[in-house]
Protein backbone atom coordinates (compact mmCIF):
# COMPACT_ATOMS: atom_id res chain seq x y z
CA UNK A 1 0.00 0.00 0.00
CA UNK A 2 2.95 2.51 0.70
CA UNK A 3 4.35 1.61 -2.66
CA UNK A 4 1.11 2.22 -4.71
CA UNK A 5 0.51 5.65 -2.89
CA UNK A 6 4.20 6.72 -3.45
CA UNK A 7 3.41 6.16 -7.37
CA UNK A 8 0.19 8.13 -7.54
CA UNK A 9 1.45 11.23 -5.71
CA UNK A 10 4.45 10.93 -8.27
CA UNK A 11 1.89 11.16 -11.29
CA UNK A 12 0.19 13.68 -10.05
CA UNK A 13 3.33 15.70 -9.91
CA UNK A 14 3.67 15.66 -13.66
CA UNK A 15 0.14 16.03 -14.21
CA UNK A 16 0.05 19.82 -14.98
CA UNK A 17 2.97 19.31 -17.58
CA UNK A 18 1.63 16.75 -19.65
CA UNK A 19 -2.03 18.97 -19.55
CA UNK A 20 -0.22 22.43 -20.59
CA UNK A 21 1.88 20.76 -23.66
CA UNK A 22 -1.11 18.63 -24.82
CA UNK A 23 -3.37 22.21 -24.76
CA UNK A 24 -0.33 23.87 -27.17
CA UNK A 25 -0.87 21.11 -29.49
CA UNK A 26 -3.45 20.74 -32.63
CA UNK A 27 -2.66 17.79 -34.84
CA UNK A 28 0.39 17.39 -33.64
CA UNK A 29 1.77 20.97 -34.21
CA UNK A 30 2.86 23.56 -31.84
CA UNK A 31 1.32 27.33 -31.66
CA UNK A 32 4.12 28.57 -33.14
CA UNK A 33 4.28 26.53 -36.33
CA UNK A 34 0.76 27.28 -36.44
CA UNK A 35 1.48 30.68 -36.46
CA UNK A 36 4.32 30.69 -39.15
CA UNK A 37 1.70 28.82 -41.54
CA UNK A 38 -1.16 31.08 -41.19
CA UNK A 39 1.00 33.80 -42.01
CA UNK A 40 2.58 32.03 -44.51
CA UNK A 41 -1.14 31.54 -45.90
CA UNK A 42 -2.14 35.64 -45.97
CA UNK A 43 1.21 36.31 -47.73
CA UNK A 44 0.07 33.29 -50.53
CA UNK A 45 -3.79 34.58 -50.54
CA UNK A 46 -1.62 38.61 -50.88
CA UNK A 47 0.19 37.75 -53.55
CA UNK A 48 -2.87 35.99 -55.28
CA UNK A 49 -5.07 38.35 -55.26
CA UNK A 50 -5.92 40.31 -58.45
CA UNK A 51 -4.73 43.80 -56.92
CA UNK A 52 -1.36 42.49 -56.11
CA UNK A 53 -0.77 40.76 -59.23
CA UNK A 54 -1.90 43.62 -60.81
CA UNK A 55 0.84 46.03 -59.31
CA UNK A 56 3.45 43.35 -60.12
CA UNK A 57 2.57 43.35 -63.62
CA UNK A 58 2.09 46.96 -63.89
CA UNK A 59 5.90 47.37 -61.98
CA UNK A 60 7.54 44.50 -63.93
CA UNK A 61 6.51 45.66 -67.43
CA UNK A 62 6.79 49.83 -67.19
CA UNK A 63 8.69 51.05 -69.70
CA UNK A 64 11.51 53.21 -68.60
CA UNK A 65 13.80 55.41 -71.04
CA UNK A 66 16.47 57.73 -70.30
CA UNK A 67 18.34 60.33 -72.24
CA UNK A 68 21.28 60.08 -72.28
CA UNK A 69 21.88 56.12 -71.20
CA UNK A 70 24.79 56.52 -70.28
CA UNK A 71 25.35 60.45 -68.63
CA UNK A 72 28.11 61.97 -67.92
CA UNK A 73 28.92 63.61 -64.37
CA UNK A 74 27.30 66.04 -63.81
CA UNK A 75 24.74 65.77 -67.39
CA UNK A 76 20.83 66.64 -67.12
CA UNK A 77 19.09 63.56 -67.60
CA UNK A 78 15.52 63.54 -68.96
CA UNK A 79 13.55 60.18 -67.90
CA UNK A 80 10.07 59.19 -69.39
CA UNK A 81 7.69 56.37 -68.29
CA UNK A 82 5.07 54.26 -70.26
CA UNK A 83 2.96 51.67 -68.90
CA UNK A 84 0.65 49.24 -71.47
CA UNK A 85 -1.14 48.17 -68.64
CA UNK A 86 -2.30 51.45 -66.82
CA UNK A 87 -3.64 54.75 -67.97
CA UNK A 88 -0.46 56.69 -66.26
CA UNK A 89 -2.02 59.87 -67.69
CA UNK A 90 -4.64 59.26 -64.73
CA UNK A 91 -2.01 58.47 -62.48
CA UNK A 92 -0.76 60.03 -59.07
CA UNK A 93 3.15 60.15 -59.85
CA UNK A 94 5.74 61.19 -57.37
CA UNK A 95 9.57 61.80 -58.60
CA UNK A 96 12.60 61.64 -55.69
CA UNK A 97 15.88 62.00 -56.39
CA UNK A 98 18.17 60.44 -53.21
CA UNK A 99 15.18 60.18 -50.89
CA UNK A 100 13.95 63.59 -51.37
CA UNK A 101 10.67 64.63 -53.37
CA UNK A 102 11.41 66.94 -55.92
CA UNK A 103 8.14 66.68 -58.03
CA UNK A 104 4.81 65.29 -57.50
CA UNK A 105 1.24 65.26 -59.77
CA UNK A 106 -0.85 64.03 -61.88
CA UNK A 107 0.34 63.21 -65.63
CA UNK A 108 4.00 63.50 -64.65
CA UNK A 109 5.30 61.14 -67.28
CA UNK A 110 8.75 62.87 -67.59
CA UNK A 111 11.13 64.46 -65.09
CA UNK A 112 14.55 65.79 -65.77
CA UNK A 113 17.42 65.68 -62.84
CA UNK A 114 21.23 66.19 -62.87
CA UNK A 115 23.31 63.61 -61.91
CA UNK A 116 26.28 63.88 -59.66
CA UNK A 117 29.82 63.52 -59.67
CA UNK A 118 31.82 61.21 -61.06
CA UNK A 119 32.21 58.36 -59.00
CA UNK A 120 28.95 59.19 -56.99
CA UNK A 121 25.43 57.51 -56.81
CA UNK A 122 22.36 59.27 -57.68
CA UNK A 123 19.22 57.33 -56.91
CA UNK A 124 15.87 58.05 -58.35
CA UNK A 125 12.62 56.98 -57.33
CA UNK A 126 9.22 56.97 -59.27
CA UNK A 127 5.81 56.42 -57.13
CA UNK A 128 3.00 55.79 -59.52
CA UNK A 129 -0.84 55.55 -57.52
CA UNK A 130 -3.07 54.19 -60.48
CA UNK A 131 -6.57 55.80 -60.68
CA UNK A 132 -7.58 52.22 -59.59
CA UNK A 133 -5.25 52.53 -56.41
CA UNK A 134 -2.54 50.49 -56.93
CA UNK A 135 0.89 51.55 -55.76
CA UNK A 136 3.88 51.18 -57.48
CA UNK A 137 7.33 52.10 -56.47
CA UNK A 138 10.80 51.70 -58.85
CA UNK A 139 14.04 52.82 -57.83
CA UNK A 140 17.09 53.26 -60.43
CA UNK A 141 20.78 54.10 -59.74
CA UNK A 142 22.73 56.43 -61.64
CA UNK A 143 26.67 56.29 -61.11
CA UNK A 144 28.60 58.41 -63.94
CA UNK A 145 32.43 57.61 -64.16
CA UNK A 146 33.97 60.69 -66.01
CA UNK A 147 36.47 59.47 -68.76
CA UNK A 148 39.27 61.53 -70.46
CA UNK A 149 41.08 59.44 -73.82
CA UNK A 150 43.92 60.44 -74.36
CA UNK A 151 45.24 59.63 -77.78
CA UNK A 152 48.52 59.82 -80.32
CA UNK A 153 49.28 58.49 -84.04
CA UNK A 154 52.63 56.73 -84.58
CA UNK A 155 54.03 59.64 -86.89
CA UNK A 156 57.11 61.59 -87.59
CA UNK A 157 58.19 65.01 -85.33
CA UNK A 158 61.40 66.33 -85.57
CA UNK A 159 63.67 66.74 -82.55
CA UNK A 160 62.54 69.19 -79.91
CA UNK A 161 59.32 69.18 -81.09
CA UNK A 162 56.60 70.40 -78.17
CA UNK A 163 53.38 68.46 -79.80
CA UNK A 164 52.28 65.67 -79.84
CA UNK A 165 52.08 63.28 -83.10
CA UNK A 166 49.34 63.87 -84.75
CA UNK A 167 47.16 61.74 -86.97
CA UNK A 168 47.31 61.43 -90.91
CA UNK A 169 45.47 59.30 -93.62
CA UNK A 170 46.35 55.52 -92.71
CA UNK A 171 49.14 56.63 -89.66
CA UNK A 172 48.72 54.17 -86.90
CA UNK A 173 47.15 55.90 -83.53
CA UNK A 174 46.92 54.08 -79.95
CA UNK A 175 44.09 55.69 -77.72
CA UNK A 176 44.11 55.43 -73.67
CA UNK A 177 41.13 56.14 -71.60
CA UNK A 178 41.62 57.49 -68.17
CA UNK A 179 38.76 57.69 -65.21
CA UNK A 180 38.44 61.05 -63.50
CA UNK A 181 36.81 59.50 -60.70
CA UNK A 182 37.78 58.52 -57.50
CA UNK A 183 35.97 56.13 -55.06
CA UNK A 184 36.62 55.79 -51.22
CA UNK A 185 39.98 54.67 -50.05
CA UNK A 186 41.47 56.60 -53.77
CA UNK A 187 41.59 56.67 -57.46
CA UNK A 188 39.97 54.07 -59.73
CA UNK A 189 42.53 51.75 -61.23
CA UNK A 190 42.78 52.06 -64.91
CA UNK A 191 43.53 48.11 -65.06
CA UNK A 192 40.84 47.05 -62.36
CA UNK A 193 38.34 48.65 -64.90
CA UNK A 194 36.52 46.19 -68.00
CA UNK A 195 36.58 48.27 -71.28
CA UNK A 196 34.25 48.36 -74.62
CA UNK A 197 35.80 49.83 -77.36
CA UNK A 198 33.73 50.40 -80.54
CA UNK A 199 35.05 52.17 -83.87
CA UNK A 200 32.04 53.39 -85.88
CA UNK A 201 29.68 51.99 -84.45
CA UNK A 202 30.80 48.34 -84.29
CA UNK A 203 32.19 46.70 -81.37
CA UNK A 204 35.54 45.66 -80.86
CA UNK A 205 35.62 42.24 -79.14
CA UNK A 206 39.18 41.58 -79.31
CA UNK A 207 40.85 44.99 -78.12
CA UNK A 208 38.02 44.98 -75.18
CA UNK A 209 37.87 43.16 -72.16
CA UNK A 210 39.20 42.98 -68.09
CA UNK A 211 42.29 46.13 -67.58
CA UNK A 212 42.40 46.78 -71.39
CA UNK A 213 42.32 50.81 -71.23
CA UNK A 214 44.28 51.27 -74.64
CA UNK A 215 43.12 50.27 -78.39
CA UNK A 216 45.77 50.45 -81.50
CA UNK A 217 43.47 51.52 -84.55
CA UNK A 218 44.78 52.81 -88.32
CA UNK A 219 43.72 56.40 -89.29
CA UNK A 220 40.61 56.19 -92.39
CA UNK A 221 41.68 57.21 -95.44
CA UNK A 222 40.18 60.43 -97.40
CA UNK A 223 36.24 60.72 -97.85
CA UNK A 224 35.94 58.48 -94.72
CA UNK A 225 35.85 59.20 -90.84
CA UNK A 226 36.58 57.63 -87.81
CA UNK A 227 34.77 57.40 -84.56
CA UNK A 228 36.32 55.60 -81.61
CA UNK A 229 34.12 54.60 -78.73
CA UNK A 230 34.15 53.38 -75.17
CA UNK A 231 32.27 52.36 -72.03
CA UNK A 232 34.30 51.41 -68.77
CA UNK A 233 32.91 50.40 -65.53
CA UNK A 234 34.37 48.46 -62.35
CA UNK A 235 33.23 44.90 -61.82
CA UNK A 236 31.92 45.04 -58.28
CA UNK A 237 30.37 48.67 -58.65
CA UNK A 238 27.39 50.41 -60.78
CA UNK A 239 29.75 53.03 -62.28
CA UNK A 240 29.55 53.07 -66.18
CA UNK A 241 30.25 56.18 -68.59
CA UNK A 242 30.72 56.32 -72.55
CA UNK A 243 33.14 58.20 -74.14
CA UNK A 244 33.74 59.07 -77.97
CA UNK A 245 35.63 60.80 -80.36
CA UNK A 246 35.83 62.11 -83.60
CA UNK A 247 39.49 61.37 -84.89
CA UNK A 248 40.78 64.84 -86.17
CA UNK A 249 43.00 64.21 -89.62
CA UNK A 250 45.76 66.12 -90.09
CA UNK A 251 47.74 66.71 -93.69
CA UNK A 252 51.60 65.78 -93.40
CA UNK A 253 53.83 68.78 -93.99
CA UNK A 254 57.58 69.76 -94.80
CA UNK A 255 59.73 72.48 -93.20
CA UNK A 256 63.44 73.12 -94.09
CA UNK A 257 65.98 73.60 -91.69
CA UNK A 258 69.29 75.21 -91.57
CA UNK A 259 72.32 72.62 -90.98
CA UNK A 260 74.96 74.94 -89.19
CA UNK A 261 78.56 73.83 -89.61
CA UNK A 262 79.23 73.87 -86.05
CA UNK A 263 75.17 74.06 -84.36
CA UNK A 264 73.89 71.22 -86.34
CA UNK A 265 70.48 71.64 -87.57
CA UNK A 266 69.09 75.45 -86.45
CA UNK A 267 65.66 73.18 -85.28
CA UNK A 268 64.81 76.68 -83.62
CA UNK A 269 63.81 78.76 -86.48
CA UNK A 270 62.13 77.01 -89.39
CA UNK A 271 63.03 78.90 -92.76
CA UNK A 272 60.53 80.87 -94.33
CA UNK A 273 59.46 80.99 -98.23
CA UNK A 274 63.01 82.86 -99.28
CA UNK A 275 66.60 82.53 -98.35
CA UNK A 276 68.99 85.05 -98.59
CA UNK A 277 72.55 83.34 -99.63
CA UNK A 278 75.31 85.34 -97.97
CA UNK A 279 77.66 82.64 -97.75
CA UNK A 280 79.24 80.12 -100.90
CA UNK A 281 77.16 77.53 -99.57
CA UNK A 282 74.10 76.61 -97.56
CA UNK A 283 73.02 73.25 -96.56
CA UNK A 284 69.72 72.33 -95.90
CA UNK A 285 67.74 69.37 -94.03
CA UNK A 286 63.85 68.42 -94.81
CA UNK A 287 62.01 68.02 -92.12
CA UNK A 288 57.94 65.77 -92.91
CA UNK A 289 55.40 66.37 -90.78
CA UNK A 290 53.45 63.62 -89.35
CA UNK A 291 54.26 60.96 -91.88
CA UNK A 292 54.10 57.37 -90.87
CA UNK A 293 56.77 56.16 -88.99
CA UNK A 294 58.65 53.58 -90.49
CA UNK A 295 61.54 50.81 -89.62
CA UNK A 296 63.56 51.99 -93.10
CA UNK A 297 62.14 55.79 -94.16
CA UNK A 298 64.18 55.02 -97.41
CA UNK A 299 60.97 51.56 -97.74
CA UNK A 300 58.33 54.59 -96.44
CA UNK A 301 59.02 57.73 -98.32
CA UNK A 302 60.06 58.66 -101.74
CA UNK A 303 61.67 62.03 -102.54
CA UNK A 304 61.65 64.52 -105.79
CA UNK A 305 64.13 67.46 -105.44
CA UNK A 306 63.23 69.83 -107.95
CA UNK A 307 65.82 73.39 -109.21
CA UNK A 308 63.94 76.12 -111.01
CA UNK A 309 61.48 72.93 -111.95
CA UNK A 310 64.00 70.33 -112.84
CA UNK A 311 64.55 67.15 -111.35
CA UNK A 312 67.87 66.55 -109.31
CA UNK A 313 69.31 63.28 -108.52
CA UNK A 314 69.07 63.69 -104.21
CA UNK A 315 67.53 60.43 -102.47
CA UNK A 316 68.07 61.71 -99.00
CA UNK A 317 66.23 64.89 -96.60
CA UNK A 318 69.54 66.51 -97.04
CA UNK A 319 70.82 69.11 -99.78
CA UNK A 320 74.30 71.51 -100.11
CA UNK A 321 73.44 74.05 -102.33
CA UNK A 322 76.94 75.63 -103.45
CA UNK A 323 77.57 79.08 -105.42
CA UNK A 324 78.93 79.67 -108.70
CA UNK A 325 80.57 83.06 -110.13
CA UNK A 326 77.47 84.55 -112.03
CA UNK A 327 74.46 87.77 -111.51
CA UNK A 328 72.63 88.57 -109.05
CA UNK A 329 69.45 85.81 -109.65
CA UNK A 330 67.24 83.43 -107.77
CA UNK A 331 66.68 79.59 -107.95
CA UNK A 332 63.67 77.96 -106.73
CA UNK A 333 64.16 74.65 -104.79
CA UNK A 334 61.12 72.23 -104.13
CA UNK A 335 60.72 68.82 -102.37
CA UNK A 336 57.64 66.53 -102.83
CA UNK A 337 57.66 63.54 -100.35
CA UNK A 338 55.10 60.78 -101.04
CA UNK A 339 54.35 57.70 -98.57
CA UNK A 340 55.22 54.48 -100.51
CA UNK A 341 53.13 52.36 -98.42
CA UNK A 342 50.83 54.80 -97.21
CA UNK A 343 49.90 55.96 -100.91
CA UNK A 344 47.53 58.86 -99.15
CA UNK A 345 50.04 60.45 -97.55
CA UNK A 346 52.16 63.20 -99.70
CA UNK A 347 53.26 66.85 -98.75
CA UNK A 348 55.75 69.67 -100.70
CA UNK A 349 57.32 72.56 -100.26
CA UNK A 350 59.35 75.27 -102.39
CA UNK A 351 61.70 77.72 -101.10
CA UNK A 352 63.46 80.68 -103.10
CA UNK A 353 66.85 80.87 -102.76
CA UNK A 354 68.47 84.25 -103.82
CA UNK A 355 71.98 85.64 -103.85
CA UNK A 356 73.53 89.16 -104.12
CA UNK A 357 75.99 89.65 -106.88
CA UNK A 358 79.09 89.11 -104.32
CA UNK A 359 77.77 85.37 -104.30
CA UNK A 360 75.95 84.88 -107.48
CA UNK A 361 75.70 82.41 -109.47
CA UNK A 362 73.03 79.71 -109.69
CA UNK A 363 73.32 77.07 -107.06
CA UNK A 364 75.08 73.75 -107.36
CA UNK A 365 74.79 70.80 -105.08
Amino acid sequence: MKLRHILILSLCSFLPMFVFAAATTTMGRTVEEDQLIKGLQDQVSNLLSPKHIRQNAIAEYLKVSTSPQSPKPGETVRVTIESYLSDLSRATITWSVNNKIIEKGIDKTSFSFKVGPSGGSTRLGVLIVTNEGEEVYKEYSFNPLGLTILWEADTYTPPFYKGKPLATYQSHVRAVVIPDAVKAGGAFDTSALSYTWKQNGYAIPEASGYGKNSYTFTAPRPYEETRVGVSASPLKEGARSEFALNLPITNPFIFFYEVHPLLGVRYERPLGSEVALSQKDISLRAEPFFFSNGKNEAESISYTWALNGKTIVNPGRAITLRNTEGIKGESQLSLGMYGIKKTFQSASQMIRLKFDEESAGVPTF
